[in-house]
C-alpha cells in the first residue's frame, strides 16, 4: 500500500486520512482506493458517497465522470 497520495503525491498523515462523507468524517488509518481508478489518495483527493453500499469512495477525478454534463452542451 502506497504512503503517499497517488493523486497529488503529499504523504499520508493524519488530518489527510480523515475522509468527508456529506456532512460527517470517515477516520482512516491508511489512504483509501478508489472504486474507479483504483489509486490511493488522501482527503483532499477522494471523498466517501453514498451511492451504492454506503461507502463507495472516489477520488474527485472520477467523481466528476458521474456529473450531468453542463448546460448547453449534448449529451452523447
Amino acid at each position: 500500500m502506497p504512503t503517499n497520495c497517488q493523486s497529488c503525491r503529499r504523504p499520508a498523515i493524519e488530518p489527510l486520512l480523515n475522509y468527508r462523507k456529506g456532512s460527517s468524517v470517515v477516520v482512516n488509518e491508511a489512504l483509501l482506493q478508489c472504486d474507479v481508478c483504483e489509486r490511493y489518495a488522501c482527503a483532499d483527493c477522494l471523498q466517501v458517497y453514498d451511492i451504492f453500499s454506503g461507502y463507495d469512495f472516489l477520488c474527485h477525478e472520477c467523481a466528476r465522470s458521474f456529473e450531468p454534463p453542463p448546460p448547453g452542451t449534448r449529451d452523447h
